[in-house]
This record gives structure tokens, sequence and C-alpha cells, in this order.
């Protein structure tokens, strides 16, 4: 990746997180789907996240054939950002409903000891394909279209309100005529 794409996604990493900060206004209680509880390897179950097969090109067959797109959800046991993704934001309603209509999410564990077959035919582990995936933190959720190429990704936290735009962003195809700093925009996200 070349020195000005790297500033421009730490520039949007920065702006996610201003947004973040002024946007993550709590909702109330009433409002929200019932809590997600801690499973057994310490990520948070949730129904509507699919395991992986072990390997990511049946898993994106998955998708295709359902008409969804890939989102691969990258998590690791104990990092509160990932409680927050899914004690706060995917709690909501509305933004459940988008997410689990149009994508097939899969989870990952960024420091995971599992072999995985990565979309090229490889077995890695899931460490190894976090690296491969230019995975740095968690949460990070990336989006493959059916062929297997990756439109977008959001690295790390998001207000609600930005994750229902990156959602959006993929599923409209906003990535293709638009940054997703226009696209945050143009909602007066930014």
């Amino acid at each position: 990746m070349r020195v000005t794409g790297v500033r421009k996604m730490a520039n949007l990493a920065c702006q996610a997180l201003v947004v973040y900060f002024l946007l993550a206004l709590p909702a109330a209680a009433q409002e929200l789907l019932p809590a997600p509880e801690l499973g057994p390897g310490g990520l948070w179950a949730a129904g509507w996240i699919h395991p992986t097969t072990g390997d990511l090109r049946a898993d994106l067959a998955a998708a295709e054939q359902q008409g969804r797109i890939l989102a691969l959800f990258w998590e690791r046991p104990g990092c509160e950002y990932c409680a927050d993704l899914h004690l706060n934001s995917l709690r909501r309603p509305e933004l459940r409903a988008f997410v689990t209509g149009p994508f097939y999410a899969v989870r990952l564990q960024r420091f995971g000891d599992s072999e995985i077959v990565d979309l090229d035919g490889e077995t890695y582990t899931e460490r190894e394909i976090a690296i491969r995936h230019r995975v740095l933190g968690t949460p990070t959720i990336e989006f493959h279209l059916a062929d297997g190429t990756e439109v977008f990704r959001i690295p790390g936290a998001a207000a609600p309100a930005v994750l229902l735009a990156a959602f959006e962003f993929v599923t409209l195809g906003g990535y293709l005529h638009a940054s997703f700093a226009d696209w945050l925009e143009v909602r007066g996200l930014l």
C-alpha cells in the first residue's frame, strides 16, 4: 500500500474514532434486543453469526448461495471494543435487522490457533490469516463479494450510526463511486 493510502486509512480511522465518541449515546434499555452471553471460548454468543466451516471458500460459497455478502468478524476474547460492538451496537434492532439481512457473518479469532483454509485455498492458522488480511486490531469486519474480493472493512469500534452507514456503504455499492468519508459526510455523520 502506498504512503498516501496509509495516511488515508489513518485519517479515516481517526475520523471514525471522533465520530464514535461524539455519537455513542446510550440507547434506552427497552429499545435494545436481549444481551448476548459470553460463549465458552470467551467470545460473545450470537445466533446470527455463523461458525466458520474451516474453509473461507466454503463460507464465501454459503454466503453466495444465500445471495449475501460475506462479513468476516475478527474478534478476540477479552476485547472491550468487541464487547461494546455486541452489547451496544448490535443489540439495536434497526442495525441488527440490516446486518442479518444482506450479510452472512462469520467470526474468526484474531489470535486463534485453529487451522483455516484461506480464500486462496492455502491453509493457515486464524492468527496467520489475520496477518495476511492485514487485521491489526479487534473488532475488524471485512466484507467480501462472491468472487472473494474485499470491498471494504471496518477497522475497530464504531458508533451505531457509523456502523449502519458502513453496512449500507457495502450493500448499496457505495465503494464503487465514493470514499467512506464522503459517504459519512453526505449522511451528516462527519
